[in-house]
């Protein structure tokens, strides 16, 4: 289960470098974007759950709504966003034409709930355009924390099977899925924590090791990381995104 207050506080402290810091992020969302443009035309009226700093409502001719659950985000977003979880939307049935939504369920602790209000908010024949995190993301820094301790420190990613079954139980038909992995490096496992404390996408669940580490102990995972991952292009970690291309009946 996630922190979800320490959510709502990290994403709110990122919101300002935001924009700027999320590399992959940003480019998942542009690649949710070419595929949104071939089902939904102009004016189309789109949910964007988990609208962050609102980037969506300034990149499309749609009509946008944000919803987002950091009241950070929302106070720094371009555009108003709705400060609430989309796991019980203060929206009426069937409203929205679409639902647009980039690397947010991973943080969700009922993804079936958020599923079902996205079903519930469509309206017929509307489509859910979403990118989400799966099992295999860092499974570098896990694998050096694992020299560590047996405590998780890094964030739990769901499978793919079990993202579509959430899917398919809340009434939605796929139309399109594809599975992409991004690979970024970086010069060392700091560097790669804090870009991750700068995104707000640090490690959240309720059970997570809290406070500092010693110099000691970040010593050690550097080391491990180093020693199983290390290359000339520096420290890897990989992400693991699924898109998919939903419709409700």
């Amino acid at each position: 289960m996630f922190d979800t207050r320490a959510i709502k506080e990290s994403f709110g402290r990122a919101a300002p470098d935001y924009d700027a810091e999320a590399h992959v992020q940003r480019q998942v969302r542009g690649h949710c974007l070419t595929l949104a443009g071939k089902y939904w035309p102009r004016g189309a009226h789109i949910l964007d759950a988990g609208s962050g700093t609102g980037a969506l409502s300034q990149e499309t001719n749609w009509r946008v709504t944000g919803l987002d659950i950091s009241f950070g985000m929302c106070a720094f977003a371009r555009e108003k966003v709705v400060n609430a979880d989309a796991a019980s939307m203060p929206f009426s049935d069937a409203r929205f034409d679409g639902v647009f939504s980039s690397l947010m369920l991973q943080w969700a602790n009922d993804p079936q709930a958020v599923w079902r209000e996205m079903a519930r908010v469509l309206k017929p024949q509307g489509r859910v355009i979403l990118s989400t995190l799966v099992a295999g993301t860092l499974h570098e820094l896990r694998e050096a924390f694992s020299s560590l301790d047996a405590t998780p420190h890094v964030s739990h990613f769901l499978k793919v099977h079990d993202v579509l079954g959430c899917a398919a139980e809340a009434g939605l038909s796929m139309i399109a899925a594809e599975q992409v992995r991004i690979v970024e490096y970086y010069p060392d496992a700091i560097a790669l924590m804090r870009s991750l404390q700068a995104i707000g996408a640090s490690h959240k669940e309720a059970e997570r090791r809290k406070g500092l580490m010693t110099l000691k102990q970040l010593a050690r995972v550097e080391q491990a990381y180093e020693k199983r991952f290390g290359g000339a292009k520096g420290l890897p970690a990989t992400w693991q995104v699924l898109c998919l291309v939903m419709q409700k009946a």
